[in-house]
């Protein structure tokens, strides 16, 4: 399965505010980028302007994206959704290209 993340925090709970850029805590807030042995990280992005990342994610099962990103959820939101690969729908249904 396929989840699209978005997670905000606020310049109150960034560790790059509060602790540096290249501090442990903002290497540490960001571990979950590399995902685990159950989420394979497709992609991240950033716009550190509203500091708000968006992902895409693989799992099998929505647990396993909440237990990467439960660090997470103490420094702001993080809406979670489940999304499919319209691509590889069309291409499968073999509509690809007509």
């Amino acid at each position: 399965m396929l989840f699209h993340i978005t997670a905000k925090h606020s310049y109150e709970t960034c560790p790059a505010i509060q602790h540096g850029l290249d501090s442990d805590e903002t290497v540490v807030s960001q571990r979950w980028m590399e995902g685990d042995e159950n989420v394979k990280v497709l992609g991240v992005w950033g716009y550190q302007v509203s500091h708000t990342v968006y992902a895409v994610l693989e799992a099998t099962d929505m647990q396993s994206i909440t237990s990467l990103l439960r660090p997470q959820m103490g420094r702001g939101d993080i809406q979670v959704l489940p999304v499919n690969d319209n691509i590889a729908m069309r291409k499968e249904m073999g509509n690809w290209g007509k």
